[in-house]
C-alpha cells in the first residue's frame, strides 16, 4: 500500500518504519482481546479518564490493537489469536517481550498489517467491521496518534484527544 498524505504530511508505512529495529516491550492483554505493546524509550504520558487526571509511563511508540481481529505466527505457523483463551493469549505473549521489530506494513486500505519480529514473530491485524470502531492505534513520539478506521478512515491526532 502506498502511503496516505494528508496536508502535505504522509502517513502508514513510512510512518511505521520509523520505529522498526526496536524490541518490544511492556506486551499485554487489555480488556477482551486488546493488546498493547511498547517500543523505544520510556515515557511519561497524562492519562484524562471520567475520574481525573493520572500518569502512566509507555513507550515512546505505543501499539494498540483494539477492535479487530489478530493472530500471532511463529514461523509461518498460527501461535495464538484473539478468540483464544485470555489464559492463553497471556502465556503467548510473554514470549513476545524483547523481539525485535523487523518490519511493519500496512497491507491494504483497510489497515490490515503485518509486523514482523524476530524469531519468526509475526503479528497480524485483521479489520472485521467498517463502521463503528478503530482498528487500532499507534501513539507516536511527538504525542500524536495514528488511528486505523473505522473501515478505510484513518486520522493523525493530538494523543491528548485520545485518552
Amino acid at each position: 500500500m502506498e502511503d496516505i498524505k494528508r496536508d502535505g504530511v504522509k502517513f502508514g508505512n513510512e510512518l511505521l518504519f520509523q520505529f522498526v529495529g526496536e524490541k518490544a516491550r511492556n506486551v499485554k492483554l487489555g480488556h477482551g482481546s486488546f493488546v498493547t505493546i511498547d517500543f523505544g524509550r520510556d515515557t511519561t504520558v497524562e492519562v484524562r479518564t471520567r475520574k481525573g487526571v493520572s500518569w502512566s509511563v509507555r513507550g515512546e511508540w505505543h501499539l494498540w490493537v483494539y477492535m479487530c481481529a489478530w493472530r500471532i505466527d511463529q514461523n509461518q505457523k498460527p501461535f495464538v489469536g484473539s478468540n483464544d483463551t485470555q489464559e492463553l493469549i497471556r502465556e503467548k505473549l510473554r514470549e513476545m517481550q524483547g523481539k525485535a521489530l523487523i518490519s511493519a506494513t500496512i497491507l491494504n486500505d483497510a489497515f490490515d498489517a503485518k509486523f514482523s519480529f524476530s524469531d519468526g514473530f509475526e503479528l497480524h491485524l485483521f479489520s472485521y467491521q467498517v463502521t463503528d470502531h478503530e482498528q487500532w492505534m499507534l501513539f507516536v513520539p511527538e504525542r500524536k496518534t495514528f488511528i486505523a478506521g473505522p473501515g478505510t478512515e484513518w486520522s493523525y491526532i493530538s494523543s491528548g484527544d485520545t485518552e
